[in-house]
């Protein structure tokens, strides 16, 4: 009988793949599925009678933007994906008024000062809003990046989280 003996050894780069797979897996499961499940139950809310306001703190109805296809951006001047996602929407922000599309983005909670200073550093091309938590609670946004898609109706179509390097060909093609 041959008495060998097993040893497992687990080299520092496959110990980083097995924890980077670990959060992604935990990320889908935990985060994304429940929020992508309550998202799909949001479709069809009426946002009509929600406030948001603009840079001088005047609140503005989203019914304001019905009969164009309305996409939301929510993000924050200290989010990392936020910042990798807004060049990507300036990019593609006079193609989406070309199609009859309007894209804003909101802004949680942060300072106008805060955002004007950002705005400026990153050259925001589209229109900049404010929420004070009543769109956010009503679409359950808790991760952000956030797109929200509302119809020409004032109603939700959709709402999808995190960075999307792809978000261009979303955003003119399939919406």
């Amino acid at each position: 009988m041959i008495n060998k003996k097993f040893t497992f050894k687990l080299s520092f780069s496959s110990l980083i793949w097995i924890v980077v797979i670990g959060f992604i897996i935990y990320q889908i499961g935990f985060t994304w599925v429940p929020l992508w499940e309550k998202a799909t139950m949001l479709r069809g809310t009426d946002l009509a009678e929600v406030q948001i306001e603009d840079e001088k703190g005047q609140p503005v109805y989203l019914s304001k933007f019905k009969g164009k296809i309305l996409i939301i951006n929510f993000w924050a001047s200290w989010c990392i994906p936020c910042r990798l996602e807004i060049p990507l929407l300036n990019g593609i922000y006079p193609s989406l008024l070309a199609k009859d599309k309007q894209l804003i983005g909101v802004n949680q909670s942060e300072s106008q000062e805060k955002i004007d200073t950002y705005r400026g550093k990153t050259h925001i091309s589209f229109p900049v809003y404010r929420d004070r938590g009543e769109l956010s609670k009503k679409l359950n946004i808790q991760v952000i990046p956030a797109i929200a898609v509302i119809d020409k109706n004032g109603k939700v179509e959709s709402i999808t989280y995190g960075f999307r390097p792809w978000i261009q060909a979303y955003l003119l093609w399939w919406i």
